[in-house]
């Protein structure tokens, strides 16, 4: 969607609906949207709207409407980082950046101007008070140069930093109305209450209402220096999957996020849009390397024989229209993707070929999963059974090994598993995110792999590159990690976004699933 070949492309929907449904309701927080109120829904993944501590979905999703950045991605390109508050130059080592306050006309909620003590207490705060996404800034030296100019220096070159910028947990907050309620830049700080509550951000809406467990209202910003938004209320609601579909389709809500595949299948053209986009989210097969753990899946030919078994078109009719097939666990729409084409493809006499080389003899091998979760709609029990049956085919032997997610992460974490299904959503859409896959990564550490001299090569001579010949050093290395089949990527699902017919034009793209300030 968003990239064709290796070009991006933004998808963008702009949409004019012939056919309308007019939004129900009185305009109460329980009704349907109606007049200058939009209802949307999504069941909450919430545990504060402080953005410098929520590292959650529905956060997220409200912080982008609240807070604005030092940088963004415009019109959804995951792969040009461009000027938000602030424009920027990267040094020629890409130690330091240097952010220039670029948007003099940006006020708060409160009608306070930004400025660039706003930004470098953002950034300190982020830092300073330890939360999830408190690692954005890692090694990174914040200073206020001057009223227009904050300088990010790192000890190591720090190529990724402008992709990590516009992350709305990296939201510029008002620094004296935030210090003035405890806010600081260290663990001391204690100003989530207040920020739930009373958020200090320049964006298009304010928080009028929070509540982590049943709703979330927003009022817009009468300060906001952008384009004045035609919904002045937004009303986003915690419910179920199902009540979010009989809800647009009564047009009790104007937007919904969770609804699976057969679910969007039965949003007609009287009803409203689906916006389907790729997700930032990849699923994949994981092998332990350790022979005394992984068994057959530590051989090499064992793990190439179940990349060769796995019939990948039909992993697409699973997870949906719109999903893709992956050639590496980097999204296709990222810098470093390895192109589409070259992903694995189905060939039953390789993989028999390959499993007598390794000596398999149709043993069962434990595959691990979580029982009770959904990616961007695909089910995680569905696919497990899916790929034992065409493992099957190929004479290989699962045993599907359930268990609920909690029990599972904490399984996969322990580095005991041979083989299961794993998700990974991207943190920030640069390929450094992904090093945590390269033997002595994180990840890589839970399924016991520790080194590969062609990998670490090749990672060295990514880390190096600069500008446009990153894409294809951070290609190369990850289709080198494809081969080694020790991560076997399966589909990269779909992003659906359901909008009722009251909405005449709504922007929806990689970078934001759904623009309340652009809606019309």
């Amino acid at each position: 969607m968003r990239r064709l070949t290796r070009n991006f492309v933004a998808i963008c929907s702009t949409l004019a609906l012939t056919a309308g449904l007019a939004a129900c309701g009185s305009g109460s927080d329980e009704a349907g949207g109606a007049g200058d109120t939009i209802v949307a829904e999504t069941a909450f993944n919430l545990k504060t709207i402080d953005p410098h501590r929520q590292f959650e979905f529905t956060g997220s999703t409200i912080d982008s409407a609240i807070y604005q950045t030092a940088l963004e991605f415009e019109d959804g390109d995951l792969t040009k980082p461009t000027d938000g508050l602030c424009s920027f130059e990267m040094s020629e080592d890409s130690k330091e950046m240097t952010l220039t306050l670029k948007d003099e006309d940006a006020k708060f909620s409160n009608g306070d101007p930004v400025t660039a003590d706003d930004i470098a207490f953002s950034f300190e705060r982020l830092q300073g008070i330890k939360g999830n996404p408190s690692f954005f800034l890692d090694g990174v030296k914040v200073k206020k140069v001057d009223d227009k100019t904050v300088t990010l220096t790192s000890e190591e070159p720090n190529p990724a930093l402008p992709y990590i910028l516009p992350n709305s947990s990296i939201g510029i907050v008002n620094s004296k109305v935030v210090k003035e309620n405890e806010g600081t830049t260290d663990e001391k700080d204690g100003a989530e209450q207040f920020l739930n509550e009373n958020s200090q951000g320049s964006g298009p809406y304010k928080v009028e209402k929070y509540d982590a467990d049943s709703q979330v209202v927003l009022t817009a910003n009468e300060h906001y220096n952008g384009p004045e938004p035609k919904y002045k209320r937004v009303v986003l609601r915690n419910v179920s999957a199902e009540t979010q579909l009989t809800d647009i389709q009564s047009g009790q809500a104007q937007v919904a996020y969770d609804l699976n595949s057969d679910q969007a299948k039965q949003i007609d053209e009287s009803m409203g849009k689906i916006s389907s986009l790729p997700s930032t989210r990849s699923l994949y097969i994981f092998n332990n390397a350790d022979e005394k753990i992984g068994g057959p899946a530590a051989d090499p030919n064992f793990r190439k024989a179940v990349m060769a078994a796995i019939d990948y078109d039909k992993l697409i009719d699973l997870a949906g229209k719109g999903s893709q097939r992956m050639a590496s666990l980097v999204p296709n729409e990222f810098v470093g993707a390895v192109p589409k084409d070259e992903a694995p493809e189905r060939d039953l006499e390789k993989a028999k070929k390959l499993l007598k080389e390794a000596g398999y003899d149709g043993e069962k091998v434990p595959f691990h999963y979580s029982s009770d979760q959904a990616v961007n709609g695909v089910d995680l029990a569905q696919l497990a059974e899916t790929l034992q049956a065409q493992l099957k085919e190929a004479g290989i032997n699962l045993d599907l090994k359930p268990a609920p997610s909690s029990t599972q992460l904490d399984g996969f974490r322990s580095a005991k598993q041979p083989m299961g299904i794993g998700t990974w959503g991207a943190d920030f859409p640069d390929p450094t995110n992904y090093n945590v896959f390269i033997p002595g990564g994180d990840v890589a550490d839970r399924v016991n792999w520790s080194d590969d001299p062609k990998l670490k090569k090749l990672a060295d001579e990514a880390a190096k590159a600069k500008g446009d010949a990153r894409d294809a050093a951070y290609a190369k290395l990850f289709k080198a990690t494809t081969d080694t089949a020790v991560w076997i990527p399966l589909v990269q699902p779909v992003s659906t976004v359901a909008v009722g017919s009251s909405i005449k034009k709504f922007v929806s793209n990689a970078d934001i699933s759904f623009d309340f300030a652009k809606a019309e």
